[in-house]
């Protein structure tokens, strides 16, 4: 099963998601699906900036000697991203609506997050 699969798999299994992602830090995405796209958010973008974010939460834990970071959820009025570091390059993450299910996100990255990641080595 390639990454598009898996990245449908999750949208699937988790209530309100409506895309997910194989990112690398450089903001170049892997692979994307956007099986849901709400109106009015510029998706790819805005993975773009979250890379960003996720690579700067990376280094501040690195810096701190808090340990590697493992997983960021970024939650604002329109949507919540989860997102899971695959490698020290990539990472996996998912944008669900304001009301979608969380937690079952952070369980299906977890899961298929560590097959993706046999993927990429």
């Amino acid at each position: 099963m390639g990454f598009r699969e898996d990245l449908e798999g999750v949208c699937s299994r988790v209530d309100g998601a409506f895309a997910a992602s194989v990112m690398g830090f450089d903001g170049i995405p892997i692979e994307t699906v956007e099986p849901k796209p709400p109106e009015g958010v510029e998706l790819q973008a805005l993975l773009v900036e979250y890379s960003g974010i996720l690579s700067q939460v990376r280094q501040s834990a690195d810096a701190l000697q808090m340990g590697k970071a493992s997983e960021v959820s970024i939650r604002t009025e329109k949507m919540v991203a989860v997102a899971r570091l695959l490698t020290p390059e990539y990472f996996v993450v998912v944008a669900l609506g304001p009301d979608g299910n969380v937690g079952r996100a952070r369980y299906e990255l977890r899961v298929t997050g560590s097959k993706m990641a046999a993927q990429l080595v």
